[in-house]
């Protein structure tokens, strides 16, 4: 059993531009309470730079110490952030799940506290990757979006003329002219 996908939770409208703590709202699972470490097990989430340092005060580390030794680089849509190492490759444990769970939690990355393995959990992807990941200022970010979109369906907000609402700029970015 995974607790957060045996939690009923209300239908929600997410788009881009739905505030934070609506999303953290909706990510909120029950992983504490069931001690669930089912996301730690078998992979990490994604850390923001200003979740760093709550990270290093938490662990009493430098900065510069807990980047080399917890965390990597994570690029995805063409930006860069970090995600927290695997105990093992590919599909490993997270470096901060412990046997009583996360030993970070209270200052857990950004990105574990809004993964959820429940029903709006592509919901949520969606959302951290079109407020954290895709710049629309940044041609190649766009063009990398509009791949995952000839695949996937995307929340409001996420389709190439929100993000890019001028036609002729769009087009020349899907045609690399920009």
């Amino acid at each position: 059993m995974i607790p957060c996908r045996e939690t009923k939770q209300e239908e929600a409208h997410v788009t881009a531009s739905t505030p934070l703590q609506v999303i953290e709202h909706l990510a909120d699972t029950p992983c504490q309470k069931h001690n669930c470490t089912k996301c730690c097990e078998t992979g990490t989430g994604t850390a923001l730079e200003s979740d760093l340092p709550h990270i290093a005060d938490t662990l009493n580390v430098p900065l510069n110490e807990v980047k080399d030794k917890y965390f990597e680089p994570v690029t995805r849509f063409h930006t860069t952030h970090w995600k927290p190492k695997m105990v093992s490759k590919p599909y490993g444990a997270c470096v901060f799940l412990g046997k009583e769970g996360c030993s970070i939690h209270s200052v857990r990355p950004t990105g574990c506290r809004l993964a959820s393995w429940n029903h709006h959990g592509e919901k949520l992807n969606d959302w951290f990757d079109l407020n954290y990941f895709v710049n629309k200022n940044d041609a190649q970010s766009v063009r990398e979006w509009a791949m995952k979109l000839k695949f996937s369906k995307t929340i409001p907000g996420g389709e190439l003329e929100a993000l890019v609402p001028d036609k002729e700029k769009l087009r020349k970015i899907l045609s690399h002219e920009i």
